[in-house]
């Protein structure tokens, strides 16, 4: 019972959150919610920044294993990426609101945010090394050709709905926006087979 009940909270923060925003839903809203007692919720969790680390933790980030070493595999990152996006539109609209919150949710963000660094940084290096990306024309372009995709990541939801445009857009059309001119013939090649799943 009490696993289920932590689950229960867990489950309708995120969709309340999603709905409505962190900042508009309260704990009071969450108990009635489940119909449970403001008490009851709080012996599972004591404040709200309480329910997002655990959402956080305990939610995988990416569901990819390995950097992908082509253009089908990193279209499928990026799909991946939107999903998670998508499932957790809440927490990227208060992106930078959370952190000053709670210092795990800054050190959760700072954390994944190294590891798809790290990710992407590798799976630049194999696609160059294939021949799929060309060669840097300066020192460290490629390095922020990932930091522009990392922050259409995180900011494309919120950005969308600001310019009152949901549906028009998605993290892979973005995405494959800003690298296609940095493919090779080959790489043009290899866009061409895997354009149709861009969705």
């Amino acid at each position: 019972m009490i696993r289920d009940t932590r689950l229960a909270i867990l489950e309708t923060a995120k969709r309340l959150f999603n709905e409505w925003g962190y900042n508009n839903v309260s704990t009071r809203d969450l108990a009635d919610e489940l119909n449970i007692s403001k008490g009851n919720l709080t012996y599972y969790f004591k404040k709200k920044e309480e329910i997002i680390e655990t959402l956080l933790t305990e939610s995988p980030h990416t569901c990819v294993s390995k950097p992908p070493e082509n253009l089908k595999e990193l279209n499928e990152f990026f799909n991946d990426i939107q999903k998670g996006v998508q499932e957790n539109a809440f927490y990227y609209w208060h992106y930078t609101q959370l952190p000053q919150v709670s210092p795990k949710i800054r050190e959760i963000q700072n954390e994944v945010l190294q590891k798809y660094i790290e990710f992407m940084t590798q799976a630049f290096r194999i696609l160059a090394y294939e021949g799929i990306l060309r060669e840097e024309n300066s020192p460290g372009e490629y390095d922020r050709i990932i930091d522009v995709l990392l922050i259409t990541s995180i900011y494309w939801v919120p950005f969308y709905k600001l310019k009152g445009n949901e549906t028009s857009n998605n993290f892979s059309f973005l995405a494959w926006g800003i690298l296609s001119s940095f493919l090779t013939a080959k790489g043009q090649n290899e866009y061409q087979t895997i354009k149709k799943n861009i969705h």
